[in-house]
């Protein structure tokens, strides 16, 4: 079993990427608008499209998973008590495993309603 300890600055570049990632699905379905009013084939552009999608939905899996991970060291770590004789550790490392996400998105590309991009 691996165990991955994330920080701060790990939840920082992650939202940093889901918002390029917005820009880019953006930038994509602007393409595409161009090109359906100009009467132009659009295939690739679609396929292009979708492989963004997927991407953005992957970047957006991850980052929730640093951000329950950050929260539950945080949690873990405020909770020591100030007694400096028990034995709870000061720090603790998070299993990836032992985490699940109940709210993931289906396989379907999500809409602009669905995803609200973060701000860094």
């Amino acid at each position: 079993m691996v165990s991955t300890r994330f920080r701060p600055k790990d939840l920082k570049l992650a939202r940093r990427h889901i918002v390029k990632a917005a820009h880019r699905v953006a930038d994509q379905e602007m393409l595409i608008r161009k090109l359906l009013r100009k009467g132009r084939p659009s295939g690739s552009a679609y396929a292009l499209l979708s492989r963004l999608y997927d991407d953005q939905r992957r970047k957006l899996d991850r980052l929730k998973l640093i951000e329950a991970m950050v929260e539950v060291e945080g949690q873990l770590c405020m909770d020591v008590p100030s007694n400096p004789g028990t034995s709870a550790p000061p720090f603790a490392i998070v299993h990836s495993s032992g985490i699940s996400l109940p709210d993931r998105q289906s396989a379907t590309p999500c809409s602009a309603d669905d995803w609200r991009p973060y701000l860094v």
